[in-house]
């Protein structure tokens, strides 16, 4: 799970509208804001999260260029998307923090989009959370706190964390879902070995660079 850079919201008209929001007065999730807003908070998540799922890595999006900057003309979303379009992007808005949507439905700071299995079947479990592991905090490092196994396709703890940090890292792998997609990642990320130099990764990025690193030492 890579460090997303979430600073910037393409938006201007979601921007606004939260930051006119009262601290702790949020309308419901599912209010007439979000079919308002929708589209522009998925649009600008999916630019920062570069089209991936911002847990698992899985690719969302086929045609990146549904993402481009130009698709935003004065910091709106001018892209009419068709039905198969919006059919071809997957993945749901997701609260981080569930505990935080009943007050606080569109603080951007706790959204992300993530693949929807994910997010229904496996995060939807438990609703808390441990303060560890969300990719767009400023002192997120994927290479502090996991490690990863081709062999086995699955994420774990980094060897070299503490005891208390490494069952809320472990934990926190299960809650995100990291290791979901552990066999058609072991799969595409050997295919991919067997092509590289010549052909390069699109989804299952941190993977991939864990490999790399683990091969050459």
């Amino acid at each position: 799970m890579r460090k997303i850079d979430k600073s910037k919201i393409l938006s201007k008209n979601f921007r606004e509208f939260e930051k006119s929001l009262d601290v702790d007065k949020h309308p419901p999730y599912e209010s007439k804001e979000k079919r308002e807003y929708y589209t522009d908070i998925k649009m600008s998540l999916l630019y920062a999260q570069k089209g991936l799922c911002a847990y698992s890595e899985k690719s969302l999006i086929s045609d990146m260029n549904l993402i481009s900057l130009d698709k935003w003309i004065d910091e709106i979303y001018i892209k009419e998307l068709t039905d198969n379009e919006k059919k071809s992007i997957k993945g749901d808005i997701e609260h981080f923090d569930e505990s935080l949507k009943p007050k606080n439905a569109f603080l951007w700071d706790n959204l992300f989009v993530v693949d929807t299995h994910i997010n229904c079947r496996v995060k939807g479990r438990k609703k808390i959370i441990k303060g560890i592991l969300k990719p767009d905090e400023k002192d997120y490092n994927p290479y502090e706190y996991l490690e990863f196994d081709l062999e086995t396709g699955l994420f774990f703890p980094h060897y070299d964390l503490s005891s208390e940090i490494e069952k809320n890292v472990e934990y926190m792998i299960d809650i995100l879902g990291l290791n979901c997609y552990h066999g058609e990642r072991k799969e595409y990320l050997e295919l991919i070995l067997d092509l590289y130099p010549k052909r390069e990764p699109k989804q299952f990025i941190t993977a991939w660079k864990m490999t790399l690193d683990n091969l050459n030492d």
